[in-house]
């Protein structure tokens, strides 16, 4: 019987064994953390950079917050840093290039961006880079008897000069509240081999604000060589709205001069009330007065 029980001992000794080692392995793998870069150019200004981190979890990426982000410009080094931020609750850091690296900014068409992370507990160093092309966007109109079209132009920089950028998909509409309506039934558009995209505008009697003016929007988004544009300019094509204010008629909330009939009665009721309860009071007390003479 011993030696069996010897045996049972080692066999769970060595099943016990290999479960420890198991939960010490699967502890020490740390996840995977994703860094990705975007770059963006609102109105041909300043541009900046979003950082955003994210991991997978049960076949899902969701994003991670409180990770340091050291962003550089071309090169990883301190003269080229961009700063450290720590992303937010949606796992976004965001960059801007500052006014000591204009001079390296305007060297080049040209440049690269890198994100690097350190190790923390769960996740090992990351270091990611894009690179992109300078690049701008113009918008122009076309117009005749029948049809308003929205001439857009889009240019890439190369040995100092503008040149046109083809290939390049970009959405075109109209700036609203609830976002960008397109200009017409396309949703994208893409620049033919001169940079150019004409699109009809036939959103006709669309209300614009008191003079009619419409924010017109051009937006490219997460293409490979230019990032993320985005060019607005302002045109009269829309319908002039008048600013018209409401006649309040008679109401408990309007002003005293448009208060109910019925509560002006009321209030000035309750006034003569308490006025004539005064006045008879006060000729009461004179009459007590001469009562009180004429007995003495």
């Amino acid at each position: 019987m011993k030696p069996k029980n010897n045996l049972l001992k080692l066999f769970l000794a060595f099943c016990l064994l290999i479960v420890s080692v198991n939960m010490v392995a699967q502890d020490s793998v740390k996840k995977e953390l994703l860094v990705d870069i975007a770059y963006y150019l609102p109105a041909n200004k300043l541009p900046y950079i979003l950082v955003h981190t994210k991991t997978k979890v049960e076949k899902r990426f969701l994003p991670v917050k409180d990770i340091k982000i050291a962003a550089f410009m071309d090169s990883d080094s301190a003269a080229h840093s961009l700063g450290n931020v720590v992303t937010d609750e949606n796992g976004t850091a965001k960059f801007m290039i500052p006014s000591s690296m204009k001079t390296v900014w305007e060297s080049s068409p040209t440049h690269s961006f890198i994100a690097t992370t350190g190790a923390t507990k769960e996740f090992d160093e990351t270091r990611n880079e894009i690179s992109i092309t300078k690049s701008k966007i113009e918008i122009d109109t076309v117009a005749d008897a029948e049809t308003r079209s929205l001439q857009v132009s889009v240019f890439s920089l190369s040995d100092g000069s503008w040149i046109p950028a083809s290939g390049v998909e970009m959405k075109i509409g109209v700036r609203r509240a609830g976002g960008i309506l397109p200009v017409s039934d396309e949703e994208t558009y893409t620049s033919d081999s001169a940079g150019m995209v004409q699109a009809e505008f036939k959103r006709e009697e669309l209300p614009g604000d008191t003079a009619g003016n419409l924010a017109m929007v051009v937006k490219i988004e997460d293409n490979e060589n230019f990032g993320n544009l985005e060019f607005e300019r302002v045109i009269k094509w829309g319908e002039p709205v008048k600013s018209v204010t409401p006649e309040i008629g008679r109401s408990l909330w309007a002003t005293r001069n448009k208060a109910p009939i019925w509560l002006l009665v009321m209030a000035l009721g309750i006034m003569a009330g308490v006025w004539i309860t005064i006045v008879y009071l006060i000729s009461t007390i004179f009459k007590i007065k001469r009562l009180g003479k004429q007995t003495g």
